[in-house]
């Protein structure tokens, strides 16, 4: 047997210790059931987020072929993140988490819904997706 410059127990020579690969590692936190539901939650919740920026983008370049509304759209849609960042991490700290996402996930979910119907009754206007990408001021809308 050996010592190390830095051990303080032996190593046998020719023995090797199994590390496990990178994967196995990085994957460790998928064994426990709430952070399970917590990571398909957000899979979830970011892919309609995303799909909702890029449909309020697209329906503002239909509609008007303006690439200014077009980048205009997506800077009112960081507005609330900017100026109520603080605010929600602050409601965070003192309220109930669960019921904070449940209640700003059907928020979201709310205005998504406003903004497919009057997409699908042919009312939208471009006012309509302003005030509609402005408006999660309480949902802290994931970037």
């Amino acid at each position: 047997m050996t010592r190390t410059p830095n051990s303080t127990t032996p190593k046998k020579r020719g023995v090797k210790t199994a590390i496990p690969p990178k994967w196995a590692t990085t994957l460790r936190a998928l064994r426990h059931r709430n952070f399970q539901l917590f990571f398909s939650g957000q899979l979830i919740s970011l892919t309609g987020t995303w799909m909702q920026s890029v449909a309020q983008a697209w329906l503002v370049y239909r509609l008007t072929g303006s690439a200014l509304l077009l980048g205009a759209v997506g800077f009112a849609s960081q507005i609330p993140v900017f100026l109520f960042a603080p605010l929600g991490g602050i409601t965070a700290d003192r309220v109930n988490r669960q019921r904070l996402v449940i209640a700003t996930q059907t928020c979201s979910m709310i205005l998504s819904g406003i903004l497919a119907w009057l997409t699908r009754s042919e009312h939208i206007q471009v006012w309509h997706i302003f005030l509609l990408a402005g408006l999660p001021i309480w949902s802290a809308r994931k970037t």
